[in-house]
């Protein structure tokens, strides 16, 4: 008889889960992340993650879904306190925090279209290939937030940020990668608040 978790054992194994995929995520890609790994990391019994989710795949669905909240929460924190005497560090940081998340959430793997295709694929969400793309939609809403009205400076902006995520793809042959990114994120919030 299986056993019966209470609604907090169930939010630890789910957050556990998504933690340790990500983990996974970061350091061995979709593909060459197993079931039999997450919950070796999780400390659960196999059994217990198709509870929780039907496949690998849908639990890293799952890590998508929840990034994008969690980032979209991160930033908006963050914008509460941002401090208008030195607006373009504070932006700076706001921007330096998402990207960061990206790259220690591993959610920058998804870039690889290999590993997006089958997550889509083995979710029944391939129809949509859009769904990364409207989930990931972080940057453009955070310029909405601004009030930036120009389409084309939005896309601009937009695009130059999705472009920084892209790096991340080979961010183990920069030495210096947050100095870099720092730099050039900073570049970007100068042109912004101009």
């Amino acid at each position: 008889m299986p056993k019966i978790y209470s609604q907090i054992e169930k939010d630890n194994i789910r957050n556990t889960l998504r933690r340790e995929a990500a983990k996974c995520l970061g350091i061995y890609g979709v593909k060459r992340t197993t079931v039999d790994e997450l919950v070796r990391r999780a400390g659960i019994p196999k059994g217990t993650f198709y509870l929780f989710y039907e496949n690998k795949e849908s639990l890293f669905l799952d890590i998508i879904d929840n990034f994008s909240k969690e980032a979209e929460e991160l930033y908006l924190e963050m914008l509460q306190e941002l401090d208008e005497n030195h607006i373009v560090t504070s932006l700076t940081n706001v921007f330096m925090a998402i990207i960061m998340k990206f790259y220690s959430d591993g959610i920058y793997r998804f870039l690889n279209e290999g590993e997006l295709e089958l997550v889509l694929r083995k979710t029944e969400k391939e129809k949509n290939k859009d769904y990364f793309a409207i989930r990931m939609d972080i940057f453009r809403n955070l310029f909405y937030y601004f009030s930036i009205d120009d389409k084309e400076d939005i896309a601009a902006f937009t695009d130059a940020f999705k472009s920084i995520v892209y790096i991340l793809l080979h961010a183990e042959s920069i030495p210096e990668i947050e100095k870099a990114l720092r730099f050039i994120i900073r570049g970007l919030v100068l042109q912004m608040v101009e």
